[in-house]
């Protein structure tokens, strides 16, 4: 298992949006402390980066970076799929 650390924006994010969609991705984002290379989840490694990887759930992505000796997933930011890239 594990450890989720969130950045404060990902909980400001959240809260913008519909409570179905919030609960949603938080559904998604905890299958990721079980094994964030999940084949179940549609996760990507970002290219530009050593250990960056995105989630995809429908029109928003999830940014998030894994320390594997560590056990620890940082969640970085969660978006909209057209302005989480920018």
């Amino acid at each position: 298992m594990y450890k989720l650390v969130y950045h404060p924006r990902v909980f400001k994010f959240l809260t913008k949006i519909s409570k179905k969609e919030a609960k949603r991705i938080v559904e998604k984002i905890e299958i990721l402390d079980k094994n964030p290379l999940s084949e179940e989840l549609n996760v990507k490694k970002l290219t530009s980066t050593k250990r960056s990887f995105r989630l995809r759930i429908g029109n928003f992505r999830v940014i998030f970076e894994v320390d594997f000796e560590k056990k620890i997933i940082y969640i970085h930011e969660v978006g909209f799929r057209g302005s989480i890239y920018q």
